[in-house]
């Protein structure tokens, strides 16, 4: 059985390469904010991952960060960032809550799909790195 991957993400473009990326691979649920994404989790969904944009409409990266990790449910899914900011201390700053890894857009598919590979097969620790 595939392993389950929710993106969320308020560019058509990100997504679409996102799922053309890792659907070969993985179950690829797309969603365009956090308020769909949350919905959809509330739906008795539960990813093996989430790979969430910081700046999106209507409930962002943080907040949504925030409400999966104060949650007893999603709080242990590990989290891929997805940013066009390169200023990673600014963006460290903007999330309340660790992530195990930081991509920045432009990003390469290969790096990422290692970090999904590595993320769903490893005991990855909360880490930060710089892509």
């Amino acid at each position: 059985m595939k392993k389950t991957i929710l993106i969320v993400d308020d560019e058509p473009t990100i997504l679409k390469l996102l799922e053309f990326v890792l659907s070969k691979d993985y179950e690829v649920i797309l969603k365009t904010n956090g308020y769909e994404a949350i919905q959809w989790l509330e739906g008795s969904n539960k990813p093996d991952l989430i790979i969430l944009d910081i700046n999106m409409p209507y409930f962002n990266g943080p907040e949504f960060l925030k409400s999966i990790k104060i949650s007893g449910l999603f709080s242990n899914i590990p989290v891929i960032v997805l940013t066009g900011d390169s200023d990673t201390k600014k963006i460290r700053q903007e999330l309340s809550f660790p992530v195990n890894e930081i991509i920045h857009k432009p990003f390469n598919p290969t790096k990422l799909k290692d970090a999904v590979k590595y993320l769903l097969t490893e005991n990855a620790k909360f880490t930060t790195s710089e892509n």
